[in-house]
């Protein structure tokens, strides 16, 4: 098979397909000890922590990774923070954090010890701010793993640590802090896809950004944020880009997206990420 020939909506597929087998073969071989999978008993765990890496490897099958400039564009896009700067640990720090780990997500996909090391560095501190008694040994492997060339090891390591922050912050019910990670994490993610398809743009390319769902999603956690957290300027301007960026993404399984919209996502993906810095 050429990988290289799939679209983005039947490599989004893949992993469906691999799981309908996985429970094909449960069922198959289940017994009395064994009972079959009941999709109907099945739970909603939630959203899981957005990463743009998915985005990254959808790209990497229609352009050649040799063609896509990544450090050219964690240059154009990362943020640059002063962590011991900022004390506000109810809005402004989860909205950091979420931030840098996409960046740190983009480096790696760049493989970039020095960029990957200064976002760990800057996850590190701003989630001891947090005063979770967060475990933040993994931020310290990962640097030391980037600079030994472990890549694939580094992004297992940032995805633990990614994981062992959000259920320090979900051990509170209904904490907006895992909320405002979450969307930050997210926004930052699209502002990485967006510049890389519109800088490869095709049909194919643009559909790659096709996520409505998870959008409404993050909508639906925005809305249900405490009043006095969606009265700050920040989430209140990724609240109102919200609904114009689902409007964007939602197109067809295998629709494109045109150029200019792919470009206005971009635009106010920044825009948001914008306000964040501006406090």
């Amino acid at each position: 098979m050429n990988w290289r020939s799939l679209t983005p909506a039947l490599a989004a597929a893949l992993p469906c397909l691999t799981l309908i087998g996985t429970v094909q073969a449960q069922k198959e071989e289940s017994g009395p000890k064994n009972p079959p999978i009941d999709i109907k008993n099945a739970v909603d765990k939630g959203v899981a922590m957005p990463t743009p890496l998915d985005k990254f490897l959808a790209l990497t099958l229609l352009v050649k990774t040799k063609d896509i400039d990544w450090n050219g564009t964690f240059n154009a896009v990362a943020v640059d923070i002063d962590p011991d700067k900022f004390t506000d640990k109810e809005v402004l720090i989860p909205e950091l954090l979420g931030i840098r780990i996409a960046d740190g997500v983009m480096a790696i996909q760049a493989k970039d010890a020095e960029m990957l090391g200064k976002a760990a560095s800057d996850i590190e501190k701003l989630a001891d701010k947090l005063d979770e008694k967060i475990d933040l040994g993994r931020a310290k492997r990962v640097r030391t793993m980037a600079n030994e060339g472990k890549w694939m090891d580094v992004f297992r390591e940032l995805g633990f640590l990614q994981q062992d922050i959000m259920k320090k912050l979900e051990e509170k019910p209904n904490d907006p802090r895992s909320s405002l990670l979450m969307v930050t994490g997210w926004i930052q993610g699209s502002r990485y896809s967006s510049k890389l398809i519109s800088a490869h743009y095709s049909d194919a390319s643009s559909n790659i950004l096709r996520e409505p769902l998870l959008v409404a999603a993050l909508q639906a956690k925005i809305d249900r944020l405490p009043a006095n957290v969606k009265a700050a300027p920040s989430v209140a301007k990724i609240a109102a880009a919200l609904p114009r960026m689902k409007e964007i993404v939602n197109v067809g399984i295998d629709k494109p997206i045109a150029k200019k919209n792919v470009d206005e996502l971009q635009t106010l993906a920044t825009d948001c990420i914008k306000s964040v810095l501006a406090k």
